[in-house]
């Protein structure tokens, strides 16, 4: 009987501990999950902001092309 009881302690000790380790398994993959989701996120938000800087740097400077002289009256339209 005693071996018995023994097996039983041994067992629910090791199911105890294999319990403990997925749990802690789990939680450190949810984390990197986490932190991947926040980088993702951040690494979008950095390409929305510098495609938006390099939008109107290239508008200023169609602007400015445009209000050269040379150039408005390359565009202006000729009267017959």
């Amino acid at each position: 009987m005693t071996i018995l009881i023994i097996s039983q302690i041994i067992f629910n000790i090791v199911i105890s501990l294999a319990v403990v380790v997925v749990a802690i398994l789990i939680s450190v993959i949810a984390y990197d999950i986490i932190k991947f989701m926040k980088s993702v996120k951040k690494l979008s938000d950095d390409i929305n902001r510098e495609s938006g800087e390099v939008y109107n740097k290239i508008n200023k400077f169609l602007e400015g092309i445009l209000t050269l002289s040379f150039v408005s009256k390359l565009f202006k339209k000729k009267k017959k």
